[in-house]
C-alpha cells in the first residue's frame, strides 16, 4: 500500500482488508478505498461532489458509495484536472466501467455532457464488453477491452478520438477502426489532447495533437486524426507506455527506456530541455528498468524503478529541473508521487482477466511465427532482389495464397526450385509483403502501401489488400490522391477509386460537383486531381 495511506489510518482497517484506493486532489485531500468485502468508501474535502457520494460538500466520515458497493470494484482511474475538477472511473471485476465528475465535453462516455456526482454505468457500445484498462487526457477518453478494442469518447478537436476527423465531440464510446482494425491492442495511454496504443506486437500507434513532435510518428502535420505508427522503434519490443500531459516515456522488454516529445522541464531525461519529434533512448546507466511512470501534473518527476529496485527520478523535481534521471532513497513509485506536490497515489490500473492471459499466451505462437521470417537457417525458399534475398518457408505462403499454392505445390519447374529472382517491384514492398504471412500485420507508411497493394492483387491476398486499403486512405492527400486514383482503376480497386473521388469532392466541391461518378470519366477525373494538387502547392 502507498506511505500517503499512512495518513489514513485511522480508518481503522488493516492493510490486507483493502483491495485497492486512490487518493487524489490538490493536497491528497479525497479518498476512496475498497475493502475485500467489497464495500466502497469515501472521505474528504469533496469539492463539488468528486467522491462519488451523490453530494456535495465535506464529506468528514467514511461514507458508503452504496452504487458501487455491490460490483467488486478492483481499481480507479482519475483524469482530466485531478487537483479541481476530476473525471473519475472506477473498474469492476467483470470488466464493467462506472464514470462521475467533469463531463463537460461527454468524457464520462454516459450519453450526456452534465456533470455527474453519482457513479453512472458505462453503456452504449461497451455493453457486455470488459473493459481492462481506462486512460484519460485532458477532456477526453479511451478504454481497451479484453479483446483488444479501443473505444474513445469525450473532447476531439485535436483528432484526440482517432476517427479521423475533428467535426464532432462523443457522449458516448465509439471503436476506433483504421491501422487498428485487426490489431490486438494490450495497453493505451493519454497525454493532454493526444493517445497512444500498444500493440502485442510491441509496436505503439499514436493519434491527435502533434504539437512539437508529441505523436512520434513521422508526420509533420499539427493534428493526426487517426492512428499511425510510433517510427523509430523498429526491432525493438515496446512492454509499457505512460504518458505526461505533453510527453511519453515507452519501455522495452529489455529494460530500456524511451522518451519522445515535449521537454520543458526535462522531463525526457535525456539530458537537455529540447523537445524530441522521435523516440530517443535515455541514459542506460540506471541499467535495466522494469517500471516507468509519470503524471499530467506539471509538478511532478518522471520515475524508473530497475530490476535492482532502485528508484530513479528526473524532469521537474521541487521546482528545479533534472535533465538525467537521478538515483533517489525511495522504495517505490507510490513513494514517488506521496514525496512531490501534490502528493497522489500512482497506480496505472489494468484488470487481469483470465482471457486475457489467455490471448497473451497465445501470441507467444506469433512472436515464434514472427522470428522465423527472413531467417536463413530454418528457410525452404528465397527471392532475390539485386542481389539482397528474402528468406521465407514455402507453407507460410502456400497457405496464405492460393498463387503460391499453385506454384509450389503443382508439377511445373516453380516447385522445385530453391529461389526466385524479382523484378518490376522494390525489396521494401515484397518485404512487407512476404513479412504479412508471419506476422498478419501491415508496418508501411502510405507511399509504399500502392505497391505492397499492386503485389497483393497479383498474388491474390485479399486481406492485405484491405489493410493497404486502410493505409492509403488514411494518407491520403491532394498530392497523392491522383497517383493512387489511377492505380486504383488499373487495379480495378472500386472502393479505392469512389473513396478518392470523394476525398477530392470535400476539398474541391464546386469543381468536382461537376463531374459525374462514372469510370468512363477517369481521365477527366486524373486532370481534377491533378489540377489540385497543383493548386495546393501553389
Amino acid at each position: 500500500m502507498s506511505k500517503l495511506l499512512v495518513k489514513w489510518a485511522s480508518f481503522g482497517y488493516r492493510e490486507q482488508e483493502i483491495r485497492t484506493a486512490i487518493v487524489f486532489g490538490k493536497k491528497g485531500e479525497n479518498v476512496i478505498i475498497v475493502l475485500k468485502n467489497d464495500e466502497v468508501l469515501a472521505i474528504g474535502k469533496n469539492q463539488d461532489g468528486c467522491l462519488g457520494t451523490g453530494n456535495e460538500g465535506e464529506v468528514k466520515e467514511l461514507t458508503r458509495i452504496e452504487i458501487l458497493c455491490t460490483h467488486k470494484i478492483e481499481g480507479f482511474v482519475c483524469g482530466g484536472n485531478v487537483s479541481n475538477y476530476p473525471s473519475i472511473f472506477a473498474i469492476s471485476g467483470s470488466g464493467s466501467v462506472f464514470s462521475w465528475g467533469q463531463n463537460m465535453y461527454g468524457q464520462l462516455g454516459l450519453g450526456t455532457r452534465q456533470y455527474t456526482t453519482v457513479p453512472t454505468k458505462i453503456s452504449g457500445s461497451l455493453k457486455g464488453k470488459r473493459v481492462v484498462q481506462v486512460a484519460c487526457g485532458a477532456e477526453h477518453t479511451l478504454a481497451l477491452t479484453s479483446e483488444g478494442e479501443v473505444y474513445a469518447f469525450g473532447r476531439n478537436y485535436c483528432g484526440q478520438l482517432g476517427l479521423g476527423t475533428t467535426a464532432d465531440n462523443l457522449s458516448r464510446p465509439q471503436r476506433l477502426g483504421g491501422l487498428l482494425d485487426g490489431k490486438i491492442v494490450t495497453s493505451v495511454a493519454c497525454q493532454h489532447s493526444s493517445s497512444f496504443a500498444l500493440l502485442h506486437s510491441g509496436e505503439i500507434y499514436s493519434w491527435g495533437n502533434n504539437t512539437n513532435g508529441r505523436l512520434g510518428s513521422s508526420s509533420t502535420a499539427g493534428k493526426k486524426l487517426s492512428p499511425c505508427k510510433v517510427i523509430g522503434l523498429e526491432g525493438v519490443l515496446i512492454s509499457q507506455i505512460v504518458c505526461g500531459a505533453y510527453f511519453t516515456l515507452a519501455l522495452s522488454d529489455d529494460g530500456k527506456l524511451f522518451s519522445w516529445g515535449e521537454n520543458f522541464d526535462g522531463q525526457l531525461g535525456n539530458g537537455t530541455t529540447e523537445h524530441v519529434k522521435r523516440p530517443a533512448i535515455i541514459s542506460t546507466e540506471m541499467g535495466k528498468v522494469r517500471e516507468v511512470a509519470a503524471t499530467h501534473d506539471k509538478s511532478h518527476p518522471c520515475a524508473a524503478i530497475t530490476e535492482k529496485n532502485q528508484v530513479y527520478i528526473w524532469g521537474s523535481v521541487n521546482g528545479k529541473t533534472i535533465e538525467t534521471p537521478m538515483l533517489t532513497f525511495l522504495s517505490s513509485l507510490d513513494d514517488v508521487f506521496t514525496v512531490f506536490y501534490p502528493p497522489v497515489n500512482y497506480q496505472q490500473f489494468r484488470l487481469k482477466i483470465t482471457k486475457v492471459e489467455n490471448n497473451q499466451k497465445g501470441s507467444t505462437i506469433i512472436e515464434r511465427f514472427r522470428k522465423e521470417f527472413d531467417n536463413p537457417e530454418t528457410a525452404d525458399y528465397a527471392f532475390i532482389f539485386e542481389g539482397k534475398k528474402i528468406h521465407v518457408h514455402k507453407i507460410f505462403l502456400t497457405i496464405g495464397s492460393d498463387v503460391f499454392k499453385k506454384k509450389f505445390l503443382g508439377d511445373w519447374d516453380d516447385s522445385r526450385k530453391k529461389e526466385q529472382i524479382v523484378e518490376g517491384h522494390s525489396y521494401e514492398a515484397f518485404y512487407a509483403f512476404l513479412k504479412y504471412f508471419y506476422t498478419d500485420e501491415v508496418d508501411i507508411m502510405p507511399e509504399l502501401a500502392l505497391e505492397v497493394y499492386a503485389i497483393a492483387h497479383f498474388y491474390l491476398v485479399s486481406d492485405l489488400m484491405e489493410e493497404c486499403e486502410k493505409i492509403l486512405k488514411s494518407g491520403l492527400t491532394m498530392q497523392n490522391v491522383a497517383d493512387v486514383y489511377e492505380k486504383a482503376i488499373v487495379l480495378g480497386a472500386k472502393d479505392l477509386c469512389e473513396f478518392c473521388f470523394k476525398f477530392c469532392r470535400e476539398n474541391l466541391v464546386d469543381v468536382v460537383d461537376s463531374i459525374e461518378s462514372d469510370e468512363s470519366k477517369s481521365e477527366v477525373f486524373l486532370e481534377v486531381f491533378r489540377w489540385a494538387a497543383n493548386q495546393k502547392k501553389n
